[in-house]
């Protein structure tokens, strides 16, 4: 049956330390997770907030034309990018050159918001070290 605890007995005190730990554990999990998510937000917030310039060159005029794979100059790129998946490419290229909110990939891939922030995520993770690794 159930009984009040008093804390009195060394169980009884052994648990309420046990209570406090874990109490605190979750409070601070859910704080940094709270962080975490206002700085991806505020990194969103600044990235789309970046105005893009109009003013068009003739090397943009002549880039125009090609494939994205052909513009690329840069072969570490070029070779990270085929190192993703497809729906991670997906995601990537939508996100940086057409400039799509997560909330419209989500609806489009019939995923949530945050399905589709950690495959963006994932996969700038993914570029980057294997960037890294062909620079060496």
């Amino acid at each position: 049956m159930w009984q009040k605890n008093n804390g009195k007995s060394e169980t009884e005190m052994l648990q309420n330390l046990f209570t406090a730990y874990l109490t605190t554990a979750v409070r601070r999990r859910r704080n940094d997770y709270i962080k975490q998510a206002v700085r991806i937000q505020q990194m969103e917030g600044m990235a789309e907030d970046i105005p893009y310039n109009q003013d068009q060159g003739a090397e943009e005029d002549m880039f125009r034309g090609l494939h994205l794979p052909m513009q690329l100059e840069d072969s570490a790129l070029l070779h990270a990018l085929k190192g993703i998946s497809e729906r991670e490419r997906h995601v990537f290229f939508a996100r940086v050159l057409d400039e799509r909110g997560f909330e419209s990939l989500a609806e489009e891939m019939g995923l949530g918001y945050k399905g589709v922030a950690t495959i963006y995520y994932r996969a700038l993770r993914k570029i980057k070290k294997k960037m890294k690794e062909l620079r060496k």
